[in-house]
């Protein structure tokens, strides 16, 4: 629009364009001023609203209501434990309801479902735009000659006042779709490091699980025999001290007695105390609601057994080095840092994206309102070339180093094998002591107890080796707690599975089934494996 009034057009409230119109300058600045003045309002509206979010703490009620569904959700639809608790019942119920298991299941849920989604970046690129504008006047305009600054079009337009563009652009870009295909394929290793970690976490689970199993074993069948032997015992104190006051022994012999009995009470509160929080803990791993009360099948004594491993614990270290989760996510770790050294090199490279536009376009001064068009385009980093002898020494140190790690925990497996086969030898030496020190306390404790004693000295032995006989009878369940617990790290460190069927469709009988036959496969070969059948029942 060209102005008749000249310079002075601006200094005038009215003015007449070329096309005959009246233009108000003055009000147009003015209209500009509002529109400035309602935008700086508007942005200092959202300014405020953003200073106003402060930290909102929980309230009372939303915690309580929080809580309810947790609760709800943490022991629903658990099968309801209606008989005494054996160990494959409790690895069983570990695994089908332990919370921690279920976290690992859902960690690796996730990880599939991103290699799900990676595996659609390797597809093109397929975007829809679409664009409809409208305007109170044409957009119109004209030209002037730069040498006489005189009009020399009369106004014109080549838009619609309301008009819509839309274009559907398919493009590939071979650079992003060979970096796509190395994301995919380390998301896919990723999903396998998850397998992996799932696994551990089940073996790790059920080693908890058998430990805690016979340590609530113990407490349930031994808390009311040392309960009962505290009570004798704190009951003879006073007797005891009636002697060393009235002068009826020796005061060096009472005194004898008196430590003697303190010591067997000290040492009986502290293995209860020990096992007071067993079934509490066999209770957590097994997911059962706090406080509920629950019996623990617990085996006779003479069935008990800790039978040394005959196979060499060198021959066990290619099992070791094959299935255990450490090592092999370790391995996956190493493939990762492959492909991203492939990744660093590719992206080295210039980019080629091949594009496929049609297009679409509703103005009516338009010859064709429809086009179909193609582009290919070449593009890259020049500094890529001045980083490129930087980059590729860094992915050679990182797949070195991807590979010391694997072979350092590869080392740390072995020393724990190692370790793990001496502790269940030695574990199993300390259950057999336990076992004949047992058998010579009953015998001593019947020995004193039909022998006739009518002094107070008489009762203070027959108490002592009562408390005796119920510590060694509690230290045998210990022993063979401990000895369960170093069978299940050296079952851990091979990364022998115990169940092999999918645990959630199966019920807690079944898995318990599954479990038992599994056992028993293990515990009657166990002594004389070779590698070979090693792997094989780790890979059924």
């Amino acid at each position: 629009m060209r102005l008749t009034g000249g310079a002075d057009a601006s200094r005038k409230p009215f003015a007449r364009g070329a096309d005959g119109r009246v233009f108000s300058p003055v009000l147009g600045g003015l209209c500009h001023k509002r529109i400035g003045a309602g935008a700086l309002s508007c942005a200092s509206a959202l300014l405020l609203a953003g200073c106003i979010l402060v930290p909102k703490p929980l309230t009372t009620e939303e915690r309580r209501s929080e809580v309810q569904v947790d609760r709800q959700a943490m022991f629903a639809d658990m099968e309801p434990l209606t008989r005494p608790l054996t160990l494959n019942d409790a690895f069983a119920r570990a695994l089908k309801y332990n919370l921690d298991k279920r976290v690992k299941v859902m960690e690796e849920a996730l990880a599939t479902n991103d290699l799900d989604l990676s595996r659609y970046d390797l597809l093109p690129k397929l975007s829809v735009d679409g664009l409809g504008t409208t305007r109170n006047r044409f957009d119109a305009s004209s030209s002037e000659s730069i040498l006489t600054r005189q009009q020399s079009l009369v106004p014109s337009t080549s838009s619609d006042i309301n008009r819509f563009t839309g274009d559907l652009t398919l493009s590939w870009n071979i650079l992003d779709f060979g970096v796509s295909y190395f994301n995919a394929r380390q998301q896919s290793n990723r999903v396998l490091i998850a397998q992996e970690q799932y696994r551990k976490a089940v073996q790790t689970l059920l080693q908890d699980v058998r430990r805690a199993f016979w340590r609530a074993a113990a407490a349930q069948s031994l808390d009311a025999e040392v309960k009962q032997a505290i009570r004798v015992a704190e009951a003879t104190l006073p007797a005891a001290r009636r002697v060393e006051t009235e002068g009826l022994k020796s005061p060096v012999d009472s005194l004898r007695y008196q430590k003697a009995l303190l010591d067997a009470i000290r040492q009986l509160e502290t293995n209860q105390q020990a096992l007071a929080v067993s079934k509490d803990e066999l209770a957590s791993l097994i997911n059962l609601p706090p406080g509920q009360p629950y019996t623990v099948a617990v085996p006779d004594l003479n069935s008990l057994r800790a039978d040394p491993l005959s196979m060499r614990v060198a021959e066990m270290e290619n099992t070791a080095l094959l299935l255990n989760p450490d090592i092999r996510a370790a391995s996956y770790e190493s493939r990762i840092s492959a492909d991203e050294t492939r990744k660093a090199l590719l992206k080295l490279l210039p980019g080629v994206t091949l594009s496929f536009d049609p297009n679409y376009d509703s103005n009516s001064f338009t010859v064709h309102h429809y086009w179909l068009a193609g582009a290919a385009r070449v593009n890259g980093y020049l500094s890529n070339l001045l980083t490129a002898p930087v980059v590729i020494p860094r992915t050679e140190y990182e797949e070195r180093l991807a590979a010391l790690k694997r072979q350092a925990m590869s080392m740390a497996v072995l020393a724990k094998l190692y370790i793990s086969y001496q502790q269940y030898y030695d574990s199993t030496k300390y259950f057999s002591r336990a076992k004949e020190l047992l058998s010579v306390d009953d015998r001593l404790y019947r020995q004193i107890a039909n022998r006739t004693a009518i002094d107070v000295q008489g009762d203070l032995e027959r108490i002592l080796a009562q408390a005796s006989a119920v510590d060694s009878k509690l230290r045998l369940f210990q022993c063979y707690a401990e000895a369960q617990a170093a069978l299940a790290r050296l079952y851990e460190t091979l990364g022998i599975d115990l169940l092999h069927e999918e645990v959630g469709t199966l019920n807690v009988a079944e898995v318990s089934n599954a479990i038992r036959q599994t056992s028993v496969d293990l515990s009657g070969e166990a002594t004389s494996l070779t590698v070979a059948q090693f792997q094989e029942l780790s890979l059924q």
